[in-house]
């Protein structure tokens, strides 16, 4: 098995560098090894990037894509070769997972399905998050790069109404705007790093800096962060998320890049990703159900109560796997507890009330509006379910370096990375940006440069020449002196 160890190290653009550095007062006792004449492993950091200061591009190492190929077929390999029950408890943990984490208790009996858990523990596919969790029920993390468990599939053709319900209740705004926002404050928190003042708001100063960096014009003009509803809304939305943090000393804020993984892909799968995070934990395995029977009635309205039967009936331990006690089924429970039978009546006193309170959150959300008895879907609704395609619009690059950006031609993903890419100049129901020097060596912290390039030719009918010449001249500035941190490098076998 090859043994891999994490180093940061320093690379120039030219060898003749070196001579440059080592003139400016580089120690040699800061560098390690050399894996080639441009790159050399870093022995002291802390020293070495002060030292470098703003002349150093700081990147972060990504696994390079034949080992992260090569890691899900191994998992892939490694769930297929499973007997079949460990593999049916892996998948029931993998459809409670939220951030590759699931809570025991709620995906296994830990005394029937225990053999199956010591597989999956042994094959490395799942294992305890700490010492001081209990084995069985406590908190376990999935390994990466699993394949995801197999869908479920949902027949609610029964529940759904053809015809909208007159007195469904008024849409609420929905989440996709909320994320192209959230997108663009995170992108503008990572340029200006503001800060939040002793009692809790952020600086007046940093708010400006924000307001120019979006765009927005009350912000600019002095206005507090807190005080324009729609971006307040959006900082909220990203602290909930944990997406964004006050570092606690210096009262700095900073972005979770794990926030790249929750708006990845198109705007459906970005959605259902940040909606598993906004409902209630033990709620969000039914967010499949709701999203199948939203499919299949389209423009119309489903049955609540036949929709709960339907799930009843197609996937009944879609929230709690049962747990055989001699010859009776129950439901989970902790010590001391009384035991609750297994059976269609408790699935009314229990699951349905769970249903009902996700519609609830999700009409809150904008996602589904609701009446007596009946749900149905909004637009975004519809869009997240499937049951229509996002709209789409093209995105114009001109030979000036500006880019038009007309609503519905992104998916927040793509907006996250063209707000961190280039400066907002205004914003409106079309956005107008500009590629800029400095958004593109903070793209390139974590990404190359052909990945922008891609991301431009994807929703532009046409990159001008001169723009792919000026980002390509930006970029070989930008990296003359690169430390990378977390660059994998194979271990020598024992006694190479």
């Amino acid at each position: 098995m090859t043994r891999y160890r994490a180093v940061s190290t320093l690379r120039v653009a030219d060898p003749a560098r070196w001579a440059q550095l080592t003139a400016a007062g580089l120690e040699a006792a800061w560098l390690g090894e050399a894996l080639s004449e441009t790159e050399r492993v870093i022995a002291d950091e802390g020293p070495l990037v002060a030292h470098l200061g703003p002349r150093a591009l700081i990147r972060y190492a990504r696994r390079p894509p034949a080992l992260v190929e090569a890691d899900r077929q191994s998992r892939a390999a490694a769930v297929a070769a499973l007997p079949p029950r460990a593999r049916r408890v892996l998948h029931s943990a993998q459809r409670h997972a939220l951030d590759d984490e699931v809570v025991g208790l709620h995906a296994w009996d830990p005394e029937a399905d225990a053999g199956s858990v010591r597989i999956l523990h042994g094959a490395g596919l799942v294992q305890l998050r700490g010492p001081d969790e209990p084995i069985f029920t406590g908190r376990y993390r999935l390994a990466a790069d699993l394949p995801p468990p197999p869908p479920v599939a949902y027949d609610m053709e029964e529940a759904v109404m053809d015809e909208e319900v007159d007195d469904l209740s008024a849409p609420r705004p929905g989440l996709i705007p909320l994320m192209h926002d959230m997108a663009a404050l995170a992108a503008a928190i990572l340029q200006v790093a503001p800060k939040r003042t002793y009692a809790g708001s952020l600086s007046k100063t940093d708010a400006r800096k924000l307001g120019r960096r979006l765009g927005v014009q009350a912000l600019a003009d002095g206005q507090g962060l807190e005080a324009v509803s729609r971006w307040a809304l959006a900082l909220r939305a990203l602290e909930a998320l944990g997406a964004v943090r006050t570092e606690p000393l210096k009262r700095t804020l900073s972005v979770d890049l794990g926030l790249e993984t929750t708006l990845s892909g198109e705007t459906p799968e970005a959605v259902d990703r940040l909606v598993h995070r906004l409902v209630d934990r033990d709620q969000h395995v039914l967010l499949p159900a709701v999203r199948a029977a939203l499919q299949q009635a389209g423009p119309g309205c489903v049955d609540t109560v036949v929709f709960c039967d339907l799930v009843r009936e197609q996937h009944r331990d879609v929230i709690f796997p049962p747990w055989q006690r001699g010859a009776v089924s129950v439901y989970p429970y902790l010590g001391g507890e009384d035991a609750l039978t297994y059976d269609d009546d408790s699935f009314d006193r229990v699951e349905a009330p769970m249903v009902l309170r996700l519609l609830r959150r999700l009409d809150k959300l904008g996602l589904v509006r609701r009446a007596e008895g009946v749900f149905a879907a909004t637009d975004d609704g519809r869009i997240w379910s499937g049951a229509r395609k996002p709209p789409a619009a093209t995105l114009w690059i001109g030979s000036d370096l500006e880019l038009i950006v007309p609503p519905e031609s992104v998916t927040p993903w793509e907006r996250f990375q063209l707000e961190r890419l280039s400066r907002c100049l205004a914003r409106d129901v079309v956005n107008r940006y500009a590629l800029d020097r400095e958004g593109l060596a903070a793209w390139l912290s974590g990404h190359a440069l052909q990945e922008a390039l891609d991301l431009l030719a994807r929703r532009s009918p046409g990159v001008p020449a001169v723009v792919t010449e000026t980002l390509r001249g930006w970029t070989d500035a930008a990296m003359q002196v690169v430390v990378t941190r977390g660059v994998l490098l194979e271990d020598p076998p024992p006694g190479g």
